[in-house]
């Protein structure tokens, strides 16, 4: 049996059926001379909306349910192209015919007929290869939409094949880069790459035959006149049909002005993070869209852990005033300055001055707010510890007052009162054998009675302040009153006493026997020492004066919060503050054999401070 021809293999695919489902297009067969059906594929059976029978003697020409011309003129089967194209054997290319679908639509297709020939040159039958021509001119119009958009674009668009020869160039490319079109197009991607960034080309190009998305990619590209500038670079893989990568599309964005923007930021906010204040931008709803170095050493809170957090909120802030009172004076007047408390990262308080500045935009409403805070704590507290010192000073002040005045009140008043009656007492005394026996013994009785009350008032108003301290100084009040406190108290107490020691100024010796005093007081309350030792000494430049006892001491726990003023009794707190009103030291040691109080007051500077007022005074008298 002999083979059949090659052309007419294509009329008898036989099990070859499937191959023409590998044709893009629409497709069918005709046979010679009868223009029946031969096979098709289901592309055509889709813009046919049906499925002819092949080999179908009523099935001739066309699957089709109805044809029509583009005119609209009604079209037979037995007048189609290709019952043309197989009656005279003339191709039939690009011409349009409407199909009419059983359901009534309509579809305008192009049609492409050849006819296949034998090896003696007889026609054996006629393809048909049709496509959808509303499908191709959407498509087109779709395309020459995106050509238009990306033409003007006003980003550079630029495409490129595998090798990096430039294939597209859009008027936004000319634009940035200054070469046109015809001096682009055809030349390799080189043309706008400096030397020293060649080699991102190259890996932008490796990256691309693996079929990956170069996303943002900023860089540096250089126009055709030499200069310069800084790009953002999108490129996308271009594939076929088939899917292999085939090219590029690069989208280009000058970034040139963002950039000098972002370095004079930059620049700016290196300024800033140079500045000690913490500083930052707030947005219109207060969220933080700036924190320099400084707010990051004040709050302990890093940029990352501020940026968009409201930082009233952050920083727990206290107002001197309602918010909403301070929002109304800073939109008012562009501007506010008040202290605020905030708490820091480490739940500590810090106390800061605020300066508030609003930043308007172009239109004049609220944009941002810059806040720049300066701490001010330390200050805070020097101001509250001294107004806490005048205070107690002015406490101490006012306790000798009133030890002054509570000591003469019983001196004088009932110092006197008691004399008076222990005169009338003495008359009555005189007179005892005028009395019963039992009067006579109560009399006597109370004379000895108010003989003793007086010795104790004398005794508790020297106590309070000691007339000898006034008129004879500090080393006669001492004297006096260890000897009495050695009396009272059955406690060995000695003082040793420079026989320089002369007149001290009169806080300085008030100061000295206030301490003194409290420290006796101490020893026979808590000490149970059966000795106590006050010694003073002076040098040119000081004069000091230490109480020893030996005692049980003081436990370290104790010391302890005392060197570390948490916690201190109500005496010490007031040997301490007469110390350091005169500007001294006051140390104490103590063990398990007894307990020192170190007091030092600097004598040189008082001396010297003296002697500057006295020559002001003779100066001022002299002129």
């Amino acid at each position: 049996m002999a083979r059949p021809t090659a052309a007419s293999d294509l009329l008898n695919l036989g099990d070859k059926t499937f191959l023409i489902e590998l044709l893009p297009m629409a497709a069918y067969a005709v046979r010679a001379p009868d223009g029946v059906i031969a096979w098709f594929n289901s592309r055509a059976a889709k813009l046919w909306g049906r499925a002819p029978v092949v080999g179908d003697s009523d099935e001739r020409f066309c699957g089709a349910y109805k044809l029509y011309h583009a005119n609209g003129a009604h079209m037979a089967h037995c007048d189609t192209p290709v019952a043309f194209a197989l009656r005279t054997g003339v191709p039939v290319h690009e011409e349009e015919v409407v199909i009419e679908k059983p359901d009534g639509s309509r579809v305008s297709v192009s049609v492409h007929i050849d006819p296949i020939r034998d090896q003696n040159d007889t026609i054996v039958g006629v393809v048909n290869f049709f496509y959808d021509l509303n499908e191709r001119r959407q498509a087109q119009r779709t395309s020459n939409l995106l050509a238009a958009i990306v033409d003007c674009s006003d980003d550079a668009i630029v495409s490129k094949n595998l090798d990096g020869t430039i294939t597209s160039w859009n008027r936004s490319a000319q634009r940035l880069f200054g070469y046109t079109a015809g001096e682009a197009v055809g030349q390799h991607i080189a043309l706008i790459v400096p030397p020293d960034r060649r080699r991102e080309e190259v890996t932008i190009l490796e990256r691309l035959r693996r079929g990956e998305r170069v996303d943002h990619f900023e860089t540096v590209r250089v126009r055709k006149d030499g200069t310069r500038l800084d790009v953002s670079l999108t490129i996308s893989p271009l594939r076929d049909a088939a899917g292999c990568v085939i090219g590029a599309s690069k989208v280009a964005r000058d970034i040139t002005e963002g950039k000098r923007a972002e370095r004079a930021l930059a620049e700016q906010a290196r300024l800033l993070d140079l500045s000690g204040d913490a500083i930052f931008v707030r947005d219109a709803a207060d969220r933080v869209t700036y924190w320099n170095k400084g707010a990051w050493g004040l709050y302990g809170y890093t940029s990352e852990e501020a940026l968009g957090r409201v930082t009233h909120e952050l920083l727990q802030t206290k107002f001197p005033e309602p918010l909403e009172s301070i929002k109304k004076q800073l939109h008012r007047d562009d501007r506010w300055t008040g202290e605020l408390v905030h708490i820091k990262k480490d739940s500590t308080e810090v106390v800061v001055v605020s300066r508030w500045v609003l930043d308007r935009d172009t239109l004049g409403n609220p944009k941002s707010i810059l806040e720049t805070n300066t701490d001010i704590t330390q200050h805070k507290q020097a101001e509250r510890a001294i107004k806490e010192s005048e205070f107690s000073s002015r406490l101490l002040q006012l306790q000798d007052q009133e030890r002054r005045r509570i000591a003469r009140e019983l001196h004088d008043g009932v110092g006197q009162l008691l004399a008076a009656i222990g005169i009338n007492a003495s008359r009555v005394v005189r007179e005892k054998q005028n009395l019963s026996p039992d009067a006579a013994r109560c009399i006597e009785e109370n004379c000895k009675l108010i003989e003793n009350v007086a010795t104790d008032i004398r005794t508790v108003s020297y106590l309070l302040h000691p007339p000898l301290l006034d008129e004879m100084g500090l080393q006669s009040a001492l004297k006096w009153y260890i000897d009495g406190f050695a009396e009272r108290s059955k406690i060995a107490a000695k003082v040793e006493l420079p026989v320089d020691l002369g007149r001290l100024p009169q806080e300085y010796e008030l100061c000295l026997f206030r301490i003194a005093q409290e420290c006796l007081t101490n020893i026979h309350r808590h000490s149970g020492s059966s000795t106590a030792l006050v010694r003073m000494w002076r040098t040119p430049a000081e004069i000091k004066m230490e109480v020893q006892d030996e005692g049980r001491g003081i436990n370290q726990e104790i010391q302890s919060k005392i060197a570390s003023s948490t916690s201190a009794g109500v005496g010490l707190r007031g040997m301490l503050e007469r110390v350091r009103q005169i500007g001294g030291a006051l140390e104490l040691h103590s063990n398990g054999n007894g307990t020192s109080v170190l007091v030092t007051l600097p004598l040189a500077k008082r001396e010297m401070k003296a002697e500057e007022i006295l020559r002001k005074e003779r100066a001022t008298s002299q002129s």
